[in-house]
């Protein structure tokens, strides 16, 4: 969150600070115990179905917090509150476009204004007063809707899923997972052998090979190997072997931290077995890394997204100078969640394209002029900043040739409220330019989205999936939490229906056949959240397989 500009006023101050509050990614300002536990978007043309959800208050009351309470406020003047929305809107465009009152309902604003008291601003500037915090919590309170208003998908009945939970062996009595990532695995010469899965609480990654589905085929890959917290896992041939290494983008904590314990490593494969090697970056927890050539010097670089917390984040081009690394510093602002490396301008080199979260949520264009040197461009900016932008994929989703965009937005881990405009949304490419952003399914709290044929028919669906750990569980059965979107031609219209309700535990998800049937399954991993006394709502297993079967 660092920039040049000043601050002008103590509304400035308000706003940016809700900001900060509100945009978290699952990378992002959620807190989770580290204790051991004791036993208004584009235009739609999904079809929906017209069945509001009552809106679900929050877990936390923040009247039970040590901190700044209600009662602790000043009482406002009566020109301060005839002025409210015109100091708060004039001020909050001088440095991002204003924040909507209807991104909350109501009830919600409380607790995030409350929790600015002494918080520093991502620019250094003092911390908010009590009466800045009186002031904005009087007018978000004034103009916020009491509820926000959510549809529910039908369910899906044409295909039939049979459901396969997996833990690995000696697991079975804690299944507390954290799986961060899953992707399709890929050894000799390229050829998919099944998938891999990091999980940072144990700090492992796991392998499952394809064929029948039994909880023993989830094995430990490098059991041994302590990954410091593994985040996201991608490949590329980093010695030029022909084969696929592994690299690993790790956080290095479960928590949000300006201590940059994160890092970075590589897995290479021999006639030995597979060999681990750190890159020997230390940073503020990586979260996302793609690799390929930047420069043309024949060798492998990695981009990496240091997500950061209040001021470590960053985006970076790791370097390759005979196998050690050199750090190019990209941009250098909190809340970078993906990145992705791709010929943008068909100039035969590789340009990158980066999703940045927190109070920016934008997506930016680094241009490379083929020897390294980067032009960044904005290429979309989103509605506003609590829009929580969770993921970026790459994918020729109306197979015309091109590499389209899709974009997932739907973080709840800072403000625990599900939204109507959370969902997944597409940005189609013609030759180098990306016309507007399309809306494919709207699912509250979509966290990850995967893209794969699931129906046989020739095109690409996209599922979704929902992570709102933090909810009330007794709420839970309210929420579809797994959802698909079937590709009625061309990506230009979609169907959605619901494969599951009130389970949203998904971080992670993957469309692949699993079983070798011929008939495409989903994968999604699952995260059990801690609070902070060291329990934990639920329990569940480490991978659901949605397997597929004829009807």
């Amino acid at each position: 969150m660092k920039t040049k500009k000043r601050i002008y006023q103590s509304f400035v101050r308000i706003i940016c600070l809700v900001l900060m509050c509100m945009s978290s990614v699952m990378t992002g300002c959620g807190l989770e115990s580290s204790k051991p536990p004791q036993k208004n978007p584009p235009k739609s043309s999904v079809k929906k179905v017209s069945t509001p959800i009552s809106t679900v208050k929050s877990s936390r009351d923040s009247s039970a917090s040590q901190g700044l309470q209600r009662s602790d406020l000043p009482e406002l003047t009566e020109e301060q509150m005839e002025n409210a929305e015109n100091l708060v809107m004039g001020a909050c465009s001088r440095c991002h476009s204003p924040l909507p009152a209807d991104a909350l309902p109501r009830h919600a604003w409380e607790e995030v204004i409350l929790s600015m008291n002494g918080m520093v601003g991502p620019w250094n500037q003092p911390a908010a007063s009590v009466e800045d915090i009186a002031v904005a919590l009087y007018w978000y309170e004034r103009e916020a809707p009491v509820e926000l208003e959510y549809f529910e998908h039908p369910l899906e009945t044409e295909l039939a899923f049979k459901k396969v939970e997996l833990t690995p062996r000696g697991l079975e009595s804690e299944r507390i997972p954290a799986v961060s990532d899953i992707m399709l695995f890929k050894g000799k010469r390229g050829v998919p052998e099944g998938i891999l899965v990091s999980e940072m609480r144990s700090r492992r990654l796991l392998a499952m090979p394809y064929g029948e589905l039994n909880s023993s085929m989830l094995r430990p890959f490098m059991g041994s190997v302590d990954f410091n917290y593994p985040a996201a896992i991608s490949h590329g041939d980093f010695d030029g072997s022909g084969r696929l290494e592994i690299f690993v983008a790790s956080m290095g904590g479960m928590n949000p931290s300006n201590e940059e314990k994160g890092g970075v490593s590589f897995l290479t494969h021999s006639e030995e077995g597979w060999k681990v090697s750190s890159v020997g970056v230390d940073l503020g927890r990586a979260c996302d890394i793609d690799v390929a050539d930047l420069d043309n010097d024949d060798d492998t670089d990695m981009v990496v997204c240091a997500f950061g917390f209040r001021g470590p984040g960053q985006l970076l081009w790791l370097k390759n100078i005979q196998n050690q690394f050199v750090v190019k510093t990209l941009d250098e602002r909190d809340g970078f969640v993906a990145a992705i490396i791709d010929d943008v301008d068909d100039d035969d080199d590789e340009d990158i394209i980066a999703l940045l979260s927190q109070e920016h949520e934008v997506l930016l264009q680094f241009t490379n002029d083929g020897e390294g040197v980067f032009t960044v461009s904005e290429l979309l900016r989103l509605p506003h900043a609590a829009w929580g932008s969770s993921d970026l994929l790459r994918v020729d989703l109306d197979r015309d040739g091109d590499r389209d965009l899709i974009l997932v937005n739907g973080d709840t881990l800072d403000d625990h409220t599900p939204k109507p405009i959370h969902g997944v949304r597409w940005l189609e490419r013609v030759g180098s330019q990306f016309l507007e952003l399309r809306e494919i399914l709207i699912l509250p709290g979509c966290e990850r989205a995967a893209v794969g044929d699931v129906d046989g028919d020739g095109d690409y669906d996209v599922v979704g999936a929902a992570f709102m750990p933090q909810l009330p569980i007794e709420d839970w059965d309210r929420w579809d939490s797994l959802v698909w979107a079937e590709n009625l031609g061309n990506a230009q219209a979609w169907d959605v229906k619901s494969i599951e309700k009130g389970n949203p535990v998904h971080s992670a998800i993957h469309v692949d056949d699993i079983n070798r049937d011929g008939l495409m399954d989903i994968v999604t991993g699952n995260y059990v959240w801690i609070d902070e006394s060291g329990n934990s709502a639920t329990r569940r297993d480490y991978l659901t397989v949605w397997q597929q079967v004829s009807q």
